[in-house]
């Protein structure tokens, strides 16, 4: 039987000891519940774990730690709350994202003076310091495959069970069910996070790469799939019902529009020589799987280019996955010319993911075009740009 409980000595005198030493973490955790549980969702807590709201803890595992070790696992699991990965996952691998979120935080917590409990061994690679969760997750994956950039995106790995990272797999998913909900825990997230800032840097211990994370978070980022749907709303072919008369028109029987659908999506990645052997491509990958999974279009149609179309994968939403994807190119830059080749599917909305480093057409497409750029090279003004 699993029994749940909120409060254990434990956990209340390292909360009381963050306080004085790290206000940052001992805010955040003020409006953190704690539960102490075999189980959550009928999914086993064999250590500890978060899922963005709530924080849980084995109470066997609890038992083996001392007030320092367990101070260092509650800012670990409410740095992943605060950050929120357990959101951001989108069509990543679970295991990789979780494993590059550990390095993140980690390091950020070592950064702070914190040591790591030797009963608790985590993911700290030094040579990742600085580096966000995202950027972390791209490198991995690359390390992963072999032979480096060959182009394919890497396959499922255990990033986030590494041998010896005792919290591996502690980012749980969200119960946040549609991008409203996720939008209203990303927005209380943010103000969490402002507020243990306020009071960490009143303290004088807003420092180093915690003062890096809370900039990240707070920093306001257009994100593409917000923007694909502002398109989308503008530009898709409503359904029509021919249920309900059309009382605008009275001489005829026409149908009446009720609802709009997200309409099928090109997209154009850039496989010239600097992004195709890079460190972009296995990025823009993973993005446009994610982009998918938010979006969920009526189809995906990618065409893989560089100084030419270099070939073509089409996807119902269902069959997308970064897995799938396979790029095809590594030779000059030309994106004049598969924007010129996607006319022909009278595309509803194209998005284009390049470095910049190429021509462009004099005039705009006859289409709408969205330009995720991973520099901040000039881009034509007809298109939506969007730095990552």
């Amino acid at each position: 039987m699993n029994a749940i409980t909120t409060k254990h000595p434990k956990l209340s005198k390292a909360k009381a000891r963050l306080l004085m030493d790290h206000p940052f973490f001992a805010t955040l955790l003020i409006r953190s519940e704690i539960q102490v549980t075999r189980e959550h969702n009928g999914s086993p807590i064999d250590t500890a774990a978060t899922d963005g709201d709530n924080i849980f803890f084995n109470p066997d595992f609890l038992d083996q730690l001392t007030v320092d070790d367990t101070m260092f696992v509650l800012c670990h699991e409410v740095g992943h709350d605060s950050l929120l990965h357990s959101i951001r996952l989108g069509a990543r691998n679970p295991e990789d994202w979780n494993g590059a979120a550990d390095h993140a935080i980690n390091l950020m917590l070592l950064d702070q003076g914190m040591k790591m409990p030797s009963k608790v061994p985590g993911l700290a690679d030094p040579k990742y310091k600085g580096l966000s969760a995202d950027r972390i997750y791209d490198q991995l994956r690359r390390e992963k495959k072999p032979g480096g950039g060959s182009g394919k995106p890497g396959k499922p790995g255990k990033g986030g069970s590494q041998p010896g990272n005792m919290l591996g797999g502690d980012v749980l998913p969200n119960k946040a069910s549609t991008p409203e909900e996720a939008a209203k825990v990303e927005q209380r997230a943010k103000q969490r996070v402002a507020s243990a800032a306020n009071m960490a840097r009143m303290a004088g211990k807003l420092t180093g790469e915690l003062a890096r994370m809370v900039d990240d978070c707070l920093e306001t980022k257009v994100l593409w799939t917000d923007v694909l749907r502002d398109y989308m709303t503008k530009v898709v072919k409503a359904r029509d019902n021919w249920t309900r008369r059309n009382r605008r028109f009275d001489k005829f029987y026409l149908p009446t529009r009720l609802s709009k659908q997200m309409g099928p999506i090109v997209f154009i990645p850039d496989t010239s020589g600097s992004m195709f052997h890079g460190d972009d491509l296995e990025k823009i990958c993973s993005e446009m799987a994610h982009c998918a999974d938010q979006t969920q279009p009526e189809h995906i149609l990618v065409v893989w280019a560089d100084a030419a179309v270099k070939g073509e994968q089409r996807f119902a939403p269902q069959d997308f996955s970064y897995a799938a994807l396979e790029p095809k190119g590594g030779g000059g830059t030309d994106m004049r010319v598969p924007l010129k080749h996607v006319e022909q599917y009278d595309p509803q909305v194209v998005v284009l993911c390049t470095d910049g480093y190429t021509p462009w057409p004099d005039v705009a497409p006859p289409y709408p075009v969205i330009i995720v750029n991973t520099t901040r090279t000039k881009c034509p003004d007809w298109a939506e740009v969007i730095e990552i």
